[in-house]
Order: structure tokens, then C-alpha cells, then sequence
């Protein structure tokens, strides 16, 4: 796929489900640059960056226009992400594998459950609980 092809197709078409969906969009990106356009993942993962930034300040500038913000949570969010980052770079970077695959499992299990916990969820429906 031609590069101009690759930008005339895929940002739109990931840029929608984004804006429709919104999670797993960087997933998309990610597997269109490194199949796609054949680029390696440290590069594909830099470029996934910057469109899912672009499209989160798309979304950010329609949401601040129609006043939908919740400007003090919103604050409060950004501190916390950021600290978050912060030391969970620095652990990754200091400790590496050894913690990041035990986490990544415990945090994945930890969200499963609290999926399936939630009465809402159509698959306890599903299954009768």
C-alpha cells in the first residue's frame, strides 16, 4: 500500500471507529502501520501515537465546545495519569518484564472480574447468573 493510499484510507477509517467506539483504536493503528505500510513496531508505535493524540484532541475539542466536560474530575484524572506514567515508566525501566508480565496479568484478571461482577454485564445474562 502506497503511503499516500495508507493516509487517504486507514486514519479515516480508524479516526470513525475511534470516534464511534474509542478503545482498541491504537490496536488498529498499530497492526495497519506494521502490516500495512511494513513499518517495525518501534516505529509503527510512534506514529500510532501521534494519531491517537490528533483524534483524542479532535475529541476533546468538539467535547469542550458543546460544554459536556467535567472539568474538575477531568483535572483530577490527568494528575493521576500522569503520576501513574511517571512511575510506571520508571518501575518498567528499573525492574522491566519481571513486573510488567505479572501486572499485565493481575490487572487483566482484576478487570474480568470486575466485568463479570457488574449486573449489567450481558454475558451474566447470558449465562444465567
Amino acid at each position: 500500500l502506497s503511503p499516500f493510499l495508507f493516509g487517504l484510507i486507514i486514519p479515516p477509517l480508524v479516526g470513525f471507529y475511534d470516534g464511534l467506539f474509542g478503545p482498541g483504536a491504537g490496536s488498529f493503528y498499530m497492526l495497519a502501520f506494521v502490516t500495512l505500510a511494513g513499518y517495525g513496531v518501534l516505529k509503527a508505535t510512534a506514529h500510532t501515537k501521534l494519531l491517537n493524540f490528533a483524534s483524542n484532541i479532535g475529541g476533546f475539542i468538539v467535547f469542550a465546545a458543546v460544554g459536556v466536560i467535567d472539568w474538575k474530575i477531568g483535572l483530577m484524572m490527568g494528575v493521576a495519569q500522569f503520576i501513574g506514567a511517571r512511575v510506571g515508566a520508571s518501575l518498567a525501566i528499573r525492574i522491566g518484564a519481571r513486573l510488567i508480565k505479572p501486572l499485565l496479568v493481575v490487572v487483566c484478571l482484576a478487570l474480568a472480574a470486575k466485568l463479570l461482577a457488574d449486573p449489567a454485564n450481558p454475558l451474566r445474562q447470558l449465562i444465567g447468573m
